[in-house]
């Protein structure tokens, strides 16, 4: 027999047999899944008077010597309206707590993939989308649809079964038999479909990270001619898993099957026994049809819950997928980031360029390998800082610090007092790419400052040396462009990336080789326009070009996880040392681009 009382909400995470991505969402929910319950307990016990009414009604019409009365028959409509009313009340509570559940795994989804070290085990770009789509979708139907059924065949049945074995011991008996039937064929055929449903998501993490491998390689399979051999490798790859899809279904219908040829048996059965009794003249009317109400809603949870045990499956199969990932334990001596809500910003922080302090700082990327290793320096307000060192060095790491982004292992990082990432102090982020998404000219600028007037957009292009092509375009700033920047040069994306940190109007701007793979031209237009952007802020630069280097107020030399040398162009250039070797002629860290340099 189904399991007595109201399933708790953790027994029935506990069944999907992992702790799985639901074991801490649900418990915050289980007011609302209490109500869940409630309504389908008086949806229960209105079906069980709405039966009883009905059984009433037609023993009157049919053996009655007069018609049932008024209040007999209208007494029929409440009870339906109010079983309809807990019915609806009860499939909007599990569709709400399905959604913040959704929620909730989607933010622990982030939260542990901003943990998990840059250069340890984390998953795929297409494997985690996946998961943050297909994987947590498939666990709205367990949320509300199989958690409820779970309990409807808790409390119905057996409510059913307290009704009428009172009435009649032999259909009581049955039903006691028979039910059990059900839940353990499910069982039986759900141990097969649960492996198949595990091996169908394997395969759907794998095709999100290869097909998206794949679109990220277009140009080189273009380059390379191998379009047309890596299309016939992924359509392979989704033919393997619409196979894997289809025996999941054809186990899904199988089950299905047998459970509504189990519950169709048993209701007949029970049907044969009382149509017996009643022609040998050993049961009322009334009280048979009340019986034969009842059979097939005895069942009806059960099957329900066969129907669901698919999407208990998909359910398991995604925290299968996403269980690796949320489990995994935080760095050794890595916090977590700093809540900018509760750290304290003083006053007039956000005002004038910041003192940013980097003070015996050591992170790594790796548990037990440090790539900064006592790192301190200092960024004066209002200077430019240039930071160099060789590939691999740390020099992204440590704009990634200075973000917020990673947490440090030990040390301290400070901008005007405040840890990185404290709002208001929000540090202006230019990489070596910048990201324009498709729209307007002034929509892409304004991309920092949502709601800034056009005036002050303009002004930010002519500061950051953007207004001239601007201008010579055929819309203006009303230009659209593409994705990414598509159709604009390197040059121009940085200037408008600039134009944003210009409107953004941020204390701190971090800038990674800016001038990378730019001419001449753009070249000195971008110096310029750092040459304006450095009054009243803080400025630091990873710098690959020799402009950059020789403007800089300070270069900072990063070698061997430490700041090795540190001071202006002419004092570094002349001292031996690792900015001497990085300075060589066969090192490109200074040179300056030729004339046919990519733009």
């Amino acid at each position: 027999m189904p399991p007595t009382g109201v399933p708790d909400p953790n027994a029935a995470v506990r069944t999907m047999h992992a702790p799985g991505p639901l074991s801490g969402a649900l418990p915050a929910h289980r007011p609302r899944l209490a109500l869940v319950a409630g309504c389908h307990g008086v949806a229960g016990a209105l079906l069980i008077v709405q039966a009883w009414l009905f059984a009433g009604l037609l023993d009157g019409v049919v053996f009655g010597a007069a018609p049932p009365p008024a209040a007999h028959l209208f007494a029929v409509l409440p009870v339906l309206a109010a079983r309809a009313g807990a019915l609806w009340m009860a499939g909007v509570l599990a569709a709400d707590v399905a959604i913040a559940v959704k929620g909730e795994v989607r933010r622990r989804l982030v939260e542990a993939l901003r943990r998990s070290p840059p250069g340890g085990a984390r998953p795929e770009g297409g494997r985690f989308a996946g998961l943050m789509v297909d994987g947590v979708e498939a666990l709205e139907p367990f949320v509300a649809r199989y958690l409820p059924a779970m309990v409807q065949a808790a409390m119905l049945p057996l409510a059913i079964l307290a009704v009428v074995l009172p009435l009649d011991w032999l259909s009581a008996l049955v039903f006691a038999v028979t039910a059990p039937l059900i839940p353990v064929f499910m069982i039986l055929i759900g141990r097969g479909a649960e492996r198949l449903n595990r091996a169908q998501w394997a395969t759907l993490a794998r095709l999100s990270a290869y097909l998206l491998d794949a679109v990220r390689a277009l140009p080189t399979l273009r380059l390379f001619g191998a379009v047309a051999r890596e299309g016939e490798r992924v359509a392979a790859a989704a033919e393997r898993y619409r196979r894997d899809t289809m025996r999941v279904l054809r186990v899904a219908f199988l089950s299905a099957l047998a459970l509504e040829f189990l519950a169709t048996v048993s209701i007949a059965l029970v049907a044969v026994f009382i149509g017996f009794r009643l022609l040998w003249g050993e049961m009322a009317y009334e009280r048979a049809l009340f019986i034969l109400l009842l059979a097939p809603e005895f069942y009806l949870p059960l099957r329900t819950l066969g129907a669901q045990y698919h999407a208990r499956m998909e359910a398991l199969g995604a925290a299968d997928q996403m269980a690796p990932l949320l489990e995994t334990p935080e760095t050794p001596g890595m916090p977590a980031p700093a809540d900018p809500a509760s750290a304290p910003v003083p006053a007039g922080a956000a005002r004038g360029a910041p003192r940013v302090t980097v003070d015996a700082v050591r992170f790594g990327h790796t548990p037990g390998r440090p790539l900064l290793d006592g790192l301190s320096f200092t960024l004066e307000p209002g200077t430019l800082t240039a930071l160099v060192g060789a590939s691999g060095a740390g020099k992204s790491t440590v704009m990634a610090l200075l973000r917020g982004r990673l947490a440090p292992w030990s040390g301290d990082l400070r901008i005007d007092g405040v840890p990185p990432g404290a709002a208001p102090l929000r540090p202006a982020w230019i990489p070596q790419a910048p990201h324009l998404f498709a729209g307007t000219i002034a929509d892409t600028i304004r991309a920092g400052a949502p709601g800034a007037p056009d005036e002050a957009v303009r002004a930010a292009a002519r500061r950051a040396r953007a207004a001239p092509f601007i201008e010579r375009l055929p819309d203006g700033y009303a230009t659209r462009i593409g994705e990414r920047g598509a159709g604009l040069s390197g040059g121009e994306v940085r200037c408008l990336a600039l134009a944003r940190a210009f409107l953004m109007d941020a204390p701190l701007v971090l800038l990674d080789e800016p001038s990378a793979s730019l001419d001449p031209d753009s070249e000195e237009a971008l110096v310029a326009a750092l040459e304006d952007l450095r009054r009243d802020r803080t400025i630091l630069i990873v710098a690959h070009r020799l402009t950059t280097v020789r403007t800089a107020d300070r270069i900072l030399v990063l070698d061997a996880g430490r700041i090795a040398q540190s001071g202006r162009f002419a004092d570094l250039a002349g001292r031996d040392g690792p900015f001497a070797r990085l300075a060589g002629a066969a090192s490109p860290l200074l040179r300056r681009p030729t004339a046919g340099a990519a733009a």
